[in-house]
């Protein structure tokens, strides 16, 4: 379920019966001679992943470290907003960000936004302006931003910016439990920036 939807799995501890703990996201679940067999992604990076695999039958014990990605609800029950409300709200922060920077930054949105990809917009907008304020109190992020043309909203299954040439992309997640928080938002804006 949480694959389908490309969320990121809950990070798990496998008590074996030897007594050994093996922690990290599940991986996958294979068969060896007709015995399952879980993969966990222990470590290492995206491009190199460390992975150990386990017999289910040495498995005493699974422990969910944030169970919540289990419990809580993959779509807000928050209203999407129409295409005027969207519209409306993207008005407001580009004249508070004017006002910040000195000069208008557009905000746009992708084309053909669904009503998760409005709610994902909706959600992640407050924060950004927030952050790219924040950024354009200080020289450096200043001339940053004055160096984009734009700024392009949209929605995926997880947090995601990006520069596209002169344009800031930020691809809000469509579940609210992926957002990032504003700390995080801000530090990963002035990495990209």
């Amino acid at each position: 379920m949480l694959a389908a939807a490309d969320r990121p799995r809950p990070e798990v501890e496998l008590y074996l019966v030897g007594g050994h703990v093996l922690r990290g996201r599940l991986a996958g679940i294979g068969d060896d001679a007709g015995t399952a067999v879980v993969s966990i992604v222990t470590g290492g990076h995206p491009r190199t992943p460390a992975l150990g695999c386990v017999r289910v039958d040495q498995i005493a014990a699974v422990v969910a470290l944030d169970a919540s990605l289990l419990v809580r609800p993959v779509v807000s029950d928050q209203p999407a907003p129409s295409k005027l409300e969207l519209a409306r709200a993207l008005g407001a922060r580009a004249e508070s960000l004017t006002t910040a920077l000195g000069r208008a930054l557009p905000l746009t949105t992708v084309p053909e936004l669904d009503e998760d990809g409005r709610r994902a917009v909706a959600a992640v907008l407050p924060a950004l302006v927030d952050a790219l304020r924040a950024i354009a109190r200080d020289p450096m992020g200043k001339a940053a931003l004055d160096a984009l043309d734009g700024v392009e909203l949209g929605a995926a299954g997880s947090p995601e910016l990006r520069r596209d040439g002169n344009k800031l992309v930020v691809l809000g997640p469509r579940s609210p439990i992926d957002a990032w928080p504003a700390a995080r938002l801000r530090a990963e804006l002035e990495k990209l920036l």
